[in-house]
């Protein structure tokens, strides 16, 4: 699953290196790919459906920006009801932007665990492209929310490179329904890992080599609106009973 607000530049590259993930995956998995346009205002929805007749892409459509954690809403939705007569289907949600290398998928589908997240601070994980303060920030908001939830083998929480099984997002689905995804910014997801990690989710890691540099467009992320949100989920992560 793909959230995308304006990502035309980056797009055509990415689909096309999933395409030929799908060809490794040949045998062991059927990959289809939901791209959620979240209100865009360039050609991102136009490049996705030039794509349908390749390979198997699913477009949905938000009329208006509603923010990520909706996007990210809207694709579990989707892969649910895709998945309701069926059972061992995974999600996999990368960021549109050609910073996540979809071949990783091969290595985190192949562990059983009910979510894998390519991890940038794993042993052999690295950053290349960000800000000194950019990496400040991903850092110590991963660091807060391990004291907070601390969830056992997890170390990046706000990475959104991540497979989920079908069974732990339906278990997600029965205990919190539509408020499984609160959050709108990108908060939302270290919102869901604490959420399904409550659940008794098993997580694993596999380091992630992200570069940032191979980002066209600009950063989508409000860093003072994230920075107060993270406060808000550390908040709920300590105090909110209904998250018990």
């Amino acid at each position: 699953m793909l959230p995308c607000l304006n990502e035309a530049l980056n797009l055509p590259g990415l689909l096309s290196e999933l395409e030929s993930t799908r060809e490794a995956l040949a045998g062991a998995y059927e990959l289809s790919t939901i791209v959620v346009d979240d209100g865009s205002s360039d050609e991102t929805a136009g490049i996705a459906r030039q794509w349908q007749g390749t390979m198997q892409v699913i477009l949905l459509s938000h009329d208006v920006n509603r923010g990520l954690g909706c996007a990210l809403n809207t694709g579990i939705d989707c892969f649910l009801d895709l998945s309701s007569s069926a059972s061992g289907n995974r999600l996999a949600v990368m960021d549109a932007d050609n910073t996540h290398p979809p071949r990783l998928l091969c290595e985190m589908l192949a562990l059983g665990a009910d979510i894998v997240i390519a991890s940038r601070y794993a042993p052999g994980g690295e950053e290349h492209g960000l800000t000194l303060l950019r990496r400040l920030y991903s850092r110590t908001a991963s660091l807060v929310m391990g004291a907070a939830a601390g969830i056992h083998g997890v170390r990046d929480y706000s990475c959104g490179y991540r497979v989920y099984s079908q069974a732990i997002l339906e278990l997600g689905k029965r205990k919190f329904g539509s408020r499984l995804v609160t959050e709108t910014g990108f908060v939302c997801m270290a919102e869901l890992l604490v959420k399904l990690g409550r659940l008794g989710a098993v997580v694993q890691e596999v380091p992630l080599k992200l570069h940032y540099e191979l980002k066209g467009g600009a950063s989508k992320m409000n860093v003072p609106d994230t920075i107060r949100r993270y406060v808000v989920l550390v908040f709920n992560v300590l105090f909110n009973r209904s998250w018990r």
